[in-house]
């Protein structure tokens, strides 16, 4: 049985199956598939709970030991198996084939397994424990539909927010669903049913990530002094030089393939629309660094990335913090930049 991940509430309504296999490559969903099914097993009597975790050099006779082992006190169980890999291999493949010939009425599996190919699919122990259960498939939420994915959280927790909004904090979080889902959760403290952009700048300002975006605010806007403010900041909080970057680094290249697109021919709007930036404060200062800035300077700005990723490694004899600094110069439009001393 094939199941979407918005049809699982209704189906849990009825008898349980033997086995779930939920499958996809992004783990807050996978999480909460998987709460979802224990919550309502524990509800009809599945009060023991195992878990396996089938790695390479896995026993899976204890998986099959255990399925078919007799309970002291007679309760039924929830087992759960995590294969990482999603190849159980000749071992595991012929385990579960024997375990869906006979399923016990006492146990629930519940399998994760990442997103799974044709060819995985077409596999003898994954139709097995599809026609003897159920598979679950969710796939990753696109840049695009994470406002969307935000305002669902929201209104799970009545609340809601405006587009503009949305689109902040989906950005903030950079398409991290567990990220935006504990954002959403601080949320809930402010005590408002509507949000306002300014209370999801206050939640959000409330960590140091809200200056490691700040870096890449200034920098975008030609900020110079704002952002050796930053700069100042972040180092003084002995914050990892690489969470700032992370942020400059992928503005960087976002602004570098927006200047090539609107060079192949594209508007500024249709660009963004390409590189699925939907925020507009975000799109603003797009706009405005691809006018100021030459292609040549981007280029740099990004050599320099990389220079500060080879430092923090050590393959580069150099101050990664210092090289950060000349590279948020560099995008403010400084061509000759100096140490900053801090």
């Amino acid at each position: 049985m094939r199941l979407k991940p918005e049809q699982l509430a209704q189906h849990l309504q009825q008898s349980l199956l033997p086995f779930y296999v939920v499958s996809g490559d992004e783990p807050l969903l996978s999480q909460e598939i998987g709460e979802q099914l224990r919550s309502v097993a524990r509800q009809q009597g599945f009060t023991e709970r195992e878990v396996h975790h089938a790695e390479h050099n896995y026993n899976w006779s204890e998986l099959y030991d255990s399925a078919n082992a007799m309970s002291l006190f007679a309760e039924r169980k929830i087992i759960e198996v995590r294969i990482d890999n999603g190849k159980p291999g000749d071992a595991g493949a012929k385990t579960m084939l024997g375990l869906c010939e006979q399923p016990n009425p006492d146990n629930l599996f519940i399998i994760f397994l990442p997103r799974l190919d044709k060819k995985q699919q077409n596999s003898k122990w994954f139709k097995a424990l599809d026609k003897a259960g159920a598979f679950i498939a969710h796939w990753p939420i696109e840049r695009q539909q994470l406002p969307g994915w935000i305002a669902n959280r929201m209104r799970q927790h009545g609340m809601k927010a405006d587009r503009e909004a949305l689109a902040l904090l989906a950005d903030r979080t950079d398409g991290n669903l567990l990220a935006a889902a504990q954002e959403v959760e601080k949320l809930t403290l402010v005590g408002k049913n509507e949000i306002t952009i300014e209370d999801i700048e206050a939640s959000v300002g409330e960590a140091s990530r809200f200056d490691v975006f700040a870096l890449s605010e200034a920098a975008l806007k030609g900020d110079k002094k704002r952002c050796l403010h930053v700069l100042q900041v972040l180092q003084g909080e002995g914050l990892n030089v690489l969470q700032p970057l992370a942020i400059f680094a992928n503005d960087v290249r976002q602004l570098l393939s927006m200047q090539q697109l609107i060079q192949s021919g594209l508007s500024d709007d249709k660009a963004l629309q390409q590189l699925k930036v939907f925020w507009p404060k975000k799109q603003q200062q797009l706009k405005a660094a691809t006018r100021r800035l030459r292609t040549q300077d981007i280029e740099e700005c990004l050599q320099l990335c990389n220079q500060i990723d080879m430092a923090c490694k050590n393959l580069l004899q150099d101050d990664p913090w210092r090289l950060l600094s000349q590279a948020a110069l560099k995008l403010c439009g400084l061509n000759v930049i100096p140490a900053p001393t801090f």
